[in-house]
């Protein structure tokens, strides 16, 4: 990963490609991330090498080279917003599993960011670090350049935000996507010294930019953290506000985000959960990781859709017709 982010801050395209051809899901996302930036020119040519996202932070990665190599914006913002309103068969009819998440739809994120798109990259870094102190909206756009020596920055900036601004902070290091923000994130993800309403958004937050990175050491910590929500989270004082806005939604699509194999079994359990949340229980999002993880996901849910309990055989046949169609 670190490879893909040095050869594209050198202007080296087709080493890049050629390093992260046969990587990790993390490694293609960097190249992917270095092409959406800015880092690299987006080429037709190089384009082809990439695999075809799944994952809904590839999309949004998608979206924007294809935006800086010329795609109309149009053409664009309507494959993004196809994808937010993606639907799946379930056991109580059709349901998008966006609607089950705290998570701003790929199409707002991409809307936010499009004005940077023609920018030339070094001078708008340059404007953005001097604005990020005062409007901490700054680093959001700071974090979507990518550049690995903002990255020291970013971590710094923790010291003197506020509560306001630490969470937008977390929010750009999912964005920017460099490895050395798992051990924050982490951190993030497990601190139990902060009032319940802050550690309910934090740990959302973490969750979702453990996802977007993309490492895989990030699963353990994932399932180990679905186990801590329920056992401790939601029984403790303040944790309504964990069902109103349910963590363990956000944690359920952080795995898909890293087409987590270690994570199918969890995600089937999770299949007959109907009454979790405020949104109506986890299925929904359990089904969608087990989309978004793909083929090594159709075993298990073959075998789920032969359960006994009629729920949890709906959802896996839903689940297991979505990934015979578009992702």
């Amino acid at each position: 990963m670190a490879i893909v982010r040095q050869l594209a801050e050198s202007g080296s395209a087709d080493d890049a490609v050629r390093a992260a051809r046969a990587g990790s899901l993390a490694v293609q996302r960097a190249l992917r991330g270095a092409f959406a930036s800015g880092a690299l020119p987006p080429g037709a040519a190089h384009l082809a090498q990439l695999p075809p996202p799944q994952a809904d932070e590839d999309h949004l990665l998608d979206a924007r080279l294809r935006a800086r190599a010329g795609e109309p914006l149009d053409h664009v913002r309507a494959r993004l917003a196809a994808r937010d309103g993606r639907v799946l068969q379930t056991a109580f009819g059709p349901r998008n599993p966006a609607r089950a998440l705290t998570i701003a739809p790929l199409l707002v994120r991409f809307d936010r960011l499009a004005p940077d798109l023609g920018e030339p990259r070094a001078a708008l870094r340059a404007a953005l670090r001097g604005q990020a102190d005062t409007l901490p909206a700054a680093w959001l756009r700071l974090a979507a350049l990518r550049h690995p020596e903002d990255a020291p920055h970013l971590l710094a900036a923790r010291d003197t935000a506020g509560r306001r601004g630490d969470h937008t902070l977390l929010d750009a290091m999912g964005t920017h996507g460099d490895p050395s923000f798992l051990a924050p994130l982490r951190g993030a993800l497990h601190a139990r010294d902060i009032d319940p309403g802050r550690g309910f958004v934090q740990r959302r937050l973490a969750a979702d930019g453990l996802g977007r990175l993309g490492l895989a050491a990030a699963i353990p910590l994932l399932l180990r953290a679905l186990d801590d929500e329920r056992d401790d989270f939601e029984g403790r004082p303040g944790a309504g506000l964990g069902i109103q806005y349910p963590v363990r939604a956000n944690l359920l699509w952080a795995l898909g985000e890293l087409s987590a194999e270690a994570a199918i079994p969890t995600l089937i359990a999770y299949l007959g959960d109907t009454s979790g949340s405020a949104f109506g229980g986890f299925y929904l999002p359990a089904m969608d990781a087990l989309v978004r993880i793909g083929a090594p996901a159709r075993a298990a849910l073959e075998r789920a859709t032969r359960d006994h309990n009629p729920q949890v055989a709906a959802n896996a046949t839903g689940a297991l017709a979505a990934l015979s169609g578009p992702a």
